[in-house]
């Protein structure tokens, strides 16, 4: 069989795509289109780093490869989450116990630091902590870069 991907054929391309699309977020970061984009990519890179590195990271099984991910980021977590629930509306098996999400509208620009209250896209957690997906998708990021450094 050929390629499906239209190119992307290995982890590394996908990798290369997920930077791609984290560039045209941090230029619009409060566009949610972008970020569920981004947060689908960034997930998805699981799965090819499993199907191209096997033999190194010596799993059979996704799930036992997933597992030892998330010690080294937790917001995998969250983008499992987003990923998920985007493709399906409902998930069936939740990572982060996430409770809602929403485009919070402040009286700040973004432009402005998080000190202020500017727009941001808030994730809300099931015991009412609310994080920014921008600071989340830099930590998944900040992985990937680390990830990939050495393949």
């Amino acid at each position: 069989m050929g390629s499906l991907t239209f190119g992307t054929d290995t982890a590394k391309d996908k990798y290369q795509e997920f930077l791609e699309e984290y560039a045209e977020y941090k230029d619009d970061e409060t566009s949610i289109k972008k970020a569920s984009n981004l947060a689908n990519s960034a997930w998805h890179l699981v799965d090819w780093a499993f199907e191209d590195y096997k033999s190194i990271h010596n799993f059979d099984k996704i799930g036992d490869f997933r597992e030892t991910l998330y010690p080294n980021c937790q917001s995998l977590k969250i983008m499992h989450d987003l990923a998920n629930a985007k493709k399906h509306k409902n998930l069936r098996r939740p990572k982060a116990n996430l409770r809602n999400t929403k485009k919070h509208k402040g009286d700040f620009s973004s432009d402005f630091s998080s000190d202020f209250d500017i727009t941001y896209l808030e994730i809300e957690l099931e015991d009412g902590n609310k994080l920014s997906f921008e600071n989340e998708i830099d930590k998944v990021k900040d992985f990937w870069v680390d990830y990939f450094a050495d393949k």
